[in-house]
């Protein structure tokens, strides 16, 4: 998000200035207010340059399993099953990941107990967020395998898809056009 700042600045600008000078045209784009961060197996930002740190989504669930099981990172503190552990404070990799994508807010308040009060283990604990994990991603996994073979259908998409978007800011681009005195032979 924060590499996007500078992009959605200047298109900020653009617009303004644009407005400024020919009237109302465009929409002056915002930032979003929320931003999210989602931690990497070592529990700093995940990011697809950093491969070691980042789960692939067209990863196979039992990779992404293994993975977590190796590098997500859990309450040092909590050395047996029996030791109560703290999943806001000392989770960096697996329980604020389970706050992103484990089904509702009961859910993950039930995780949290169970590991506060030692009824789940760590590797439980991962179990169930690559679980959670799988949910999302096997939809698309799936429709990525469905579509891979389908090369004409996928430009076909992508052709109609353009053709849309072309016809949608034709008026608005014939409107910059005619502000700025642009006359098209």
């Amino acid at each position: 998000m924060v590499k996007k700042v500078p992009n959605v600045e200047m298109a900020r600008s653009i617009a303004n200035r644009f407005n400024k000078r020919f009237g109302d045209t465009f929409v002056v784009p915002e930032m979003m207010a929320q931003m999210i961060k989602v931690p990497g197996l070592d529990g700093a930002k995940m990011g697809k340059t950093e491969a070691d740190n980042a789960i692939d989504i067209n990863s196979p669930i039992d990779q992404i399993r293994q993975r977590y099981l190796k590098k997500g990172i859990t309450d040092p503190q909590r050395l047996r099953v029996t030791d109560s552990g703290d999943p806001y404070n000392r989770c960096q990799s697996v329980y604020p990941v389970h706050e992103l994508v484990t089904d509702g807010e009961v859910d993950t308040r039930e995780i949290a107990q169970a590991c506060q009060s030692a009824q789940i283990g760590c590797a439980a604990c991962k179990h169930r967020l690559v679980d959670s994990i799988a949910k999302i991603l096997e939809p698309f996994q799936e429709k990525r395998a469905q579509l891979a073979g389908q090369n004409d259908y996928v430009k076909d998409v992508l052709h109609e898809g353009g053709k849309k978007a072309r016809a949608r800011i034709k008026a608005t681009v014939e409107s910059v056009r005619e502000k700025m005195g642009i006359v098209l032979y």
